[in-house]
């Protein structure tokens, strides 16, 4: 068996088997196939199952006559020959499964219902039934028809859709006493007070639940039958022995102030800082600073913020004069560089040459000239733009 036939020999073997009906054998033939033949000669013949498959006859051998045409193997063109269907052979096709229809029409009812089916009922059906029943006896009618509302019936009546207990609020930390925790500062609620204190008339000290628990020190306890005045000085003593300064004592009890609701513990806790603190003296107004010595306009305080010296100026000409100070700086430091690299070059240039120095010097004189003449008439313009915008502004 030569080398190019030896694969197209293999398939006119397998069909040969698979007409005799032969399958074990073929299938052992069809190992040895796989085994020995070419990656490229298995993918060939895959490519020619998938045609006969897919296409027509005829399209099919039209397709594979074309493959074989554009092939330059020999090996792959007698693959293609060994595979082409002979003349009479014909594809098998499987007949196509057909889905089992259990679709029956509808039959006209002809059981019913007899004594039987009704003593098929579960046991648990009938006891149902006969409470029902005893119920309905024992009753004599007390429950049935209008009833009289009660009270939480005519609550229920009378109250509006969604107007009932808010669970969103209600689940929210409550707040309901006036003064913060002395150490942590956060909102406190009756939960926070110490029950045992208060229950013995000592007054409250000041702290939350859980400053409480840490040990934290609160205020001292008051005698029993203290007023609600000795209980508010007791608390600004408390802020004022702890205060660093006097101006954060004033901080905290304006704090308590403002957080206070009865006119009562405002005005004692006023009482308290009138006593205690020191009286603050009013501010002195600031002197007129005048108008400005570059322009018509009134200075103000901010006109001289940030100056060691005051010069007169607000802080608009201050800007101004600054910048043309820069400019005039630049130009002057532009001039001299000039200057220097022209000498420079004159000292460097050769004798016959050296007369021209003169007229160089000259030219950087009238350079510097006409730089200070555009500096000068800058500065003009600038005022000039200034003293009509403050016009403007006034005539507003």
């Amino acid at each position: 068996m030569s080398a190019i036939a030896s694969v197209p020999e293999i398939l006119e073997d397998l069909a040969k088997l698979v007409s005799a009906g032969e399958i074990p054998a073929a299938r052992k033939l069809g190992r040895t196939l796989i085994k020995t033949a070419d990656i490229n000669h298995l993918w060939l013949i895959r490519r020619v199952a998938d045609v006969l498959e897919e296409k027509r006859p005829r399209t099919a051998v039209a397709f594979l006559r074309q493959m074989w045409q554009e092939t330059p193997d020999p090996i792959a063109r007698a693959i293609i020959t060994a595979c082409v269907p002979k003349d009479g052979e014909t594809r098998h096709r499987p007949e196509p499964t057909r889905r089992r229809n259990d679709y029956q029409p509808p039959q006209p009812v002809t059981r019913r219902r007899d004594a039987m089916a009704k003593r098929a009922r579960s046991r648990q059906q009938q006891a149902d039934a006969a409470d029902f029943a005893r119920y309905r006896d024992d009753s004599a009618g007390v429950a049935d028809g209008e009833q009289l509302m009660d009270r939480d019936d005519r609550r229920k009546a009378e109250e509006v859709y969604a107007s009932g207990i808010d669970y969103d609020r209600a689940a929210l930390y409550r707040t309901g006493l006036e003064f913060r925790c002395l150490t942590c500062n956060i909102e406190r609620d009756k939960y926070d007070l110490d029950a045992d204190r208060m229950k013995a008339g000592h007054g409250d000290d000041g702290l939350c639940q859980e400053c409480r628990e840490k040990g934290c020190t609160g205020i001292p306890e008051l005698p029993a039958g203290h007023s609600a005045a000795d209980a508010v000085y007791a608390r600004c003593s408390f802020i004022w022995e702890r205060a660093v300064t006097p101006s954060a004592a004033r901080v905290f009890l304006q704090g308590e102030w403002k957080r206070a609701v009865t006119p009562a513990v405002r005005a004692a806790i006023a009482d308290y800082a009138r006593a205690h603190l020191p009286q603050e003296t009013p501010a002195e107004a600031p002197a007129a600073l005048g108008e400005c010595a570059g322009c018509p306009a009134q200075r103000e305080p901010k006109d001289v913020r940030h100056v060691a010296v005051d010069d007169g100026l607000c802080a608009e000409c201050r800007a101004c004069l600054a910048e043309l100070e820069a400019e005039e700086a630049a130009a002057k430091d532009n001039a001299d560089a000039t200057a220097h690299q022209t000498d420079e070059q004159a000292e460097t240039a050769r004798p016959e040459y050296r007369q021209h120095r003169a007229p160089s010097k000259r030219a950087a004189k009238r350079a510097k000239g006409r730089r200070a003449a555009e500096l000068e008439a800058r500065k003009k313009a600038t005022k000039a733009q200034r003293d009509a915008a403050r016009a403007a502004k006034r005539s507003r």
